[in-house]
């Protein structure tokens, strides 16, 4: 796919595709609800498709698909639950995986098996399998702890459970083994973590209760293994796909962006705080909750200056460290990222893609074990770059590939169907 430069500046207001995280959970929980509910504004997408086939698995039904507009019929909860036939295709999808772990925990003596490509299946499964079996669940893995997962339903007891790396994805599966399980579960996190699992379910009905520690957040939630009624959520847009927007405007001279209705969840800001601290001008305008909330962001092009990304950082900006890199490239002095070694386990290496992408296109960065050194400013030049079919690593080197001289050639572009299948059509519009 070819590339060329922008050379003017990007002055827009766009609306981002449905919040992915809040997308996931909304058609995952349908499993546990009776009725039926109505998604506004979801993602359609691939790795979101995959956790409608868990669900339907599961004995949800699609009512109607249409646009933005997902209608679904829920399961009925898990007594209502029918076992899945064959082995459920989670595709690329790690949340899918790992939640649909923990769901499938609920159904006494109900046998289900999870796979997906070859990216999802190199990706750690331990972290959530080996405290569920510490809870007494019965779960098997391919050796090293890979995927497939199998999981016969029934055995989960209350405790607690203190997590060694903070993850939403794990604490979130923990949370509906609890839901499910034999008593309350408490769920231990080092550094807060995104917490709209918390906030779905509470407004679904669920009993659940958040305490700060002097380490972290404990989180426990109460067994309710009754069918919830139906709810209908709103999914704002989503955060991390307006982030690589977010860094053009950054980044060129005189541009001035507005992300409209957008998730304001508190775990998806860490990005644009950081944005902020550089020398980008940020601001947010809430305007609502239910129960997320969500409004505007918006964002001016300013002179950038280095900074340190801390280990209590990273989780609410996971998703954004590649464009940290290449903001950093184009910064004041040096950036280090450090706490970030869960980077090696996403789609690709992210530490070891972000910097030879960046490094091919001119950038001074130093790999670390947990993170990255980055050197700036520095001139970036187009050349022949590879996604290694990582979608956020194809829409950063889009990114980049706008403020740099002459055009590139990116390889692997379309990982992006993954999370934002209208990127290139939306920057094709931009670039223009």
């Amino acid at each position: 796919m070819q590339l060329s430069p922008m050379r003017k500046p990007f002055i827009s207001r766009m609306r981002m595709p449905g919040d992915k995280s809040i997308t996931h959970r909304a058609i995952l929980f349908s499993t546990l609800m009776r009725g039926t509910s109505e998604i506004q504004g979801w993602l359609r997408a691939g790795d979101t498709e995959a956790s409608l086939r868990v669900a339907q698995a599961f004995g949800t039904k699609v009512r109607e698909k249409s646009g933005d507009r997902l209608i679904l019929e829920g399961a009925g909860g898990i007594m209502a639950w029918t076992e899945p036939r064959q082995p459920i295709d989670c595709g690329n999808s790690g949340t899918t995986t790992r939640l649909a772990t923990g769901l499938a925990t609920g159904r006494r003596g109900y046998l289900t098996v999870l796979y997906g490509d070859e990216s999802l299946s190199q990706r750690p499964m331990a972290r959530v399998t080996g405290p569920l079996a510490d809870l007494g669940a019965s779960v098997w893995t391919r050796q090293g702890g890979l995927a497939p997962i199998a999981i016969k339903g029934g055995g989960v007891s209350g405790g607690t459970v203190h997590l060694k790396v903070a993850s939403a994805q794990v604490k979130s599966s923990l949370l509906l083994a609890g839901l499910l399980g034999g008593g309350s579960l408490t769920v231990g996190e080092p550094i807060a973590t995104r917490d709209h699992t918390e906030r779905m379910l509470t407004a679904m009905g669920a009993k659940m209760v958040t305490q700060p520690e002097v380490a972290g957040f404990r989180i426990t939630v109460d067994p309710h293994p009754e069918a919830f009624p139906a709810v209908d959520v709103k999914v704002p847009g989503d955060p991390s796909s307006g982030a690589f927007w977010a860094t053009l405007a950054a980044l060129l001279p005189g541009s001035r962006l507005v992300l409209e209705s957008v998730s304001l969840n508190p775990g998806r800001l860490g990005f644009y705080r950081l944005l902020q601290a550089m020398g980008a001008a940020i601001e947010f305008q809430e305007r609502g909750r239910d129960p997320e909330p969500w409004g505007d962001i918006l964002i001016a092009h300013g002179a950038l200056r280095a900074v340190d990304v801390v280990r209590q950082q990273v989780p609410a900006m996971i998703d954004e460290l590649p464009l940290v890199a290449l903001l950093a490239s184009q910064a004041k002095g040096v950036t280090t990222v450090t706490g970030a070694e869960e980077l090696r386990v996403k789609e690709s290496d992210r530490i070891k893609t972000t910097m030879e992408g960046l490094v091919r296109m001119g950038s001074q960065i130093e790999e670390l074990p947990d993170g990255l050194r980055v050197h700036g400013p520095t001139s970036l030049r187009g050349t022949v770059v590879n996604a290694h079919r990582d979608h956020r690593i194809a829409m950063m080197l889009t990114i980049a590939s706008a403020v740099a001289e002459g055009s590139t050639e990116l390889e692997g572009g379309e990982a992006v169907a993954i999370s934002y299948p209208a990127f290139f059509e939306t920057y094709g519009t931009i670039a223009k």
